[in-house]
């Protein structure tokens, strides 16, 4: 046992702050997603654009469809960016990038095969984006680029985090045992905190990290799990937020209890300790 107490403790300082993040950036990305190919409606009729200027047409349209002003408007051509990095957008390239310079930072982003608005994009909409989903799923665009480099380290840092929670459930069973038959509590002060906070929330922190690697995969058909959009929470919209949150912020706090326990723990080794005295 001491030897999974160790390693769970090495885990937490490795993770324990990761959770935090995918925590509290799940709250964020849950009422701000990330932008989506095909909320704009199109422009034109479809044809190509290959120049900045027709791009600026096209965007001409869209802005008198929809009372947005144009006459500060800057153009590029962009093969991609943050916001466009994904494997949706490979039939338009290149895009062309219509920069508003308007109050609210909008910019559309115009398909070169198409001819038509593919996504509008505001700069509070990619700021808590940055907070949010690009956080959340580690989705810096160039790494997100390279897609298998992507998702095998998504993979890989969601398997790992598993198995250290699993042990950390190990530990907080077989301590809870203890306490029971010594009949003295299992921990005091913050470690108290984290040992009820990780037994009472290990089937959603487990379950939730296991569906997170797992959903990856497009045609798992258990994915919906992991966002909790299954009935009857789906249909009470209101319901699957208030859950939705109140999960994440409780682990948010098991997450920041465990990194705070794991760095004092770590500071207080002996190891650590001889190297001071020497």
């Amino acid at each position: 046992m001491r030897i999974i107490a160790r390693l769970h403790r090495w885990w937490g300082v490795a993770f324990c702050l990761l959770f935090a993040t995918w925590f509290a950036s799940g709250i964020v990305m849950h009422f701000v997603p990330f932008p989506a190919r095909g909320k704009a409606a199109a422009t034109l009729d479809r044809a190509e654009v290959h120049t900045e200027a027709a791009a600026r047409d096209v965007a001409a349209g869209y802005g008198r469809a929809y009372g947005l002003d144009l006459s500060r408007a800057d153009v590029e051509r962009v093969a991609y960016d943050q916001w466009t990095v994904s494997g949706d957008y490979d039939s338009d390239r290149p895009l062309y990038r219509v920069m508003l310079n308007d109050a609210a930072r909008t910019e559309l982003y115009i398909s070169s095969t198409a001819g038509d608005v593919v996504l509008v994009t505001t700069r509070r909409m990619r700021m808590l984006n940055y907070v949010g989903s690009i956080m959340h799923w580690i989705y810096p665009a160039p790494l997100r680029h390279h897609a298998e480099a992507w998702r095998a380290l998504v993979w890989w840092l969601s398997l790992i985090g598993a198995i250290g929670a699993g042990l950390g459930v190990v530990i907080g069973l077989a301590r809870l045992g203890a306490a029971i038959r010594q009949k003295t509590p299992a921990y005091q002060g913050l470690l108290a905190w984290h040992h009820g906070l990780g037994l009472v929330l290990a089937p959603f922190i487990l379950g939730w990290i296991v569906s997170g690697f797992l959903s990856l995969g497009d045609d798992w058909p258990l994915r919906s799990l992991h966002t909790f959009d299954f009935a009857p929470l789906s249909s009470r919209p209101l319901l699957r937020s208030a859950v939705i949150v109140t999960l994440c912020l409780c682990g948010l706090a098991f997450s920041l209890t465990g990194a705070v326990l794991a760095w004092r723990m770590t500071a207080r080794s002996p190891e650590r300790q001889a190297a001071r005295t020497q």
